[in-house]
């Protein structure tokens, strides 16, 4: 039997469905996640530096100066969040703020796996993308930006899915006569 709700514990209602980004705290906890995302940039570029021996190759030494840029870029944005938060309000999203968080915190662990450098440079254009609708505060721009860092999510996990097995090579099992 369940116990009785204690009275210092009021129940909340749950989230209604429209109800991202429709305060600044909504706006300034989506401005943690694009900075909690960069943060996973940083960590990302700086591990792959650390893993050549023999430095960088050149070409890799271009996409993790891109990457180090659009981090900061990312942060830039999250801070303009940060400061102009009540003028980012978009009361008629249609999204649940459990949504776009679990959008960014799922951007932030993938730049972590990532295994084609084009995948996270355009993850990493998303999410500036998201952070660039955000601040103006337009409901169809911010939901454009969520849609595509969506299917970019989408793109992600397939691009970084297990091969298939392969079928099995050789004759065919026989079914065991029963007896």
């Amino acid at each position: 039997m369940a116990e009785p709700s204690s009275p210092s514990q009021p129940t909340l209602p749950p989230p209604s469905p429209g109800e991202a980004l429709a305060s600044a705290r909504k706006v300034e906890e989506l401005a943690d996640r694009l900075s909690a995302c960069a943060d996973a940039i940083h960590a990302r570029v700086m591990r792959d530096i650390h893993r050549a021996p023999n430095g960088v190759p050149e070409g890799e030494q271009n996409v993790a100066r891109a990457m180090l840029d659009a981090e900061q870029e990312l942060r830039q944005r999250a801070d303009r969040l940060y400061a102009d938060a009540a003028a980012c309000i978009v009361s008629t999203l249609g999204q649940s703020q459990q949504h776009l968080i679990q959008l960014t915190a799922d951007a932030a662990a993938k730049i972590q796996t990532i295994t084609r450098i084009g995948d996270g440079i355009t993850l990493v254009a998303r999410l500036l993308g998201l952070a660039a609708a955000a601040a103006t505060g337009q409901g169809i721009a911010v939901i454009a930006a969520i849609n595509a860092l969506s299917a970019q999510l989408g793109m992600i996990a397939a691009h970084n899915a297990p091969p298939p097995p392969a079928p099995p090579t050789g004759p065919a099992p026989t079914p065991a006569s029963s007896a």
